[in-house]
């Protein structure tokens, strides 16, 4: 299900040529896991960006300067772990999953967009979290077990919802055949799927657009496409100067606040 785009667009927009940007931004991330923006047009822009409010984050596929460029590339998605290089549907996921501390941002720009198909989405894992505890509150527990999924592999043996070490929530979760779920875990997972399903939000990035989000607490996942695609990514960890909460709010906190 998704909702209108172009107000969900415009409710997390940052215009990010203005001088109180990094502030604005910062405070959107830390209220919703999620900015958008635009006038991002080259891979300069982006580097430039991202350096006002992130400190990048090593990777497998990234360049030097934190750039991964995430487009198809044949027989690569085949293997597991690759299916971003592809153009069949990402599922929805956390980045780096694999690690014990993965990191806690990552930004995508459109620098060109599919001939057909191929819009990014996001997932709120607060929302999903919320309804799991309001509708299925023995399966939520199940998935908040230690211990009960590996991701990766040989990986992190974790849950998919973590406590963090304030009090709050943060998500982990791949559904690319890199993860294995084990009981309690396992029986919650065709539930955890469609309860996904319902809280996706679809960003379809035009040239030059972008959305920096909290891996924390955001899946991401993109539609099927036809014809080039071209996204630039950053993973990294917000600069020292800026406080962040880590993860969300449970339910219940949020009500005794």
């Amino acid at each position: 299900m998704t909702l209108n785009t172009h107000a969900f667009l415009a409710s997390h927009y940052v215009n990010m040529a203005s001088g109180l940007a990094v502030t604005r931004a910062t405070a959107i991330l830390a209220r919703d896991g999620l900015v958008t923006f635009d006038g991002v047009h080259d891979r300069e822009s982006v580097v430039s960006l991202a350096g006002r409010l992130l400190s990048p984050r090593e990777h497998r596929d990234a360049d030097a300067d934190g750039v991964t460029i995430i487009s198809e590339r044949g027989s690569v998605a085949g293997q597991l772990g690759y299916a971003g290089f592809g153009a069949a549907e990402l599922e929805p996921h956390t980045e780096s999953s694999a690690l014990a501390q993965p990191p806690r941002f990552l930004m995508l720009v459109c620098a060109l967009p599919a001939d057909h198909g191929g819009e990014s989405y996001v997932v709120d894992g607060a929302a999903i979290y919320s309804d799991l505890a309001a509708h299925s509150p023995r399966l939520l527990q199940a998935l908040q077990e230690p211990a009960t999924v590996r991701f990766g592999n040989p990986g992190y043996w974790g849950s998919v919802f973590e406590p963090t070490l304030d009090g709050r929530i943060r998500i982990r979760l791949r559904l690319d055949g890199l993860e294995h779920f084990t009981e309690p875990a396992a029986e919650a997972v065709p539930l955890l799927r469609a309860v996904i399903s319902k809280h996706v939000r679809e960003l379809p990035l035009r040239r030059g657009q972008g959305y920096l989000l909290d891996n924390w607490r955001m899946l991401h996942g993109r539609r099927s496409f036809q014809g080039p695609r071209l996204m630039y990514r950053i993973l990294g960890d917000l600069v020292a100067d800026h406080d962040f909460p880590l993860g969300f709010q449970p339910p219940n906190a949020r009500a005794a606040a």
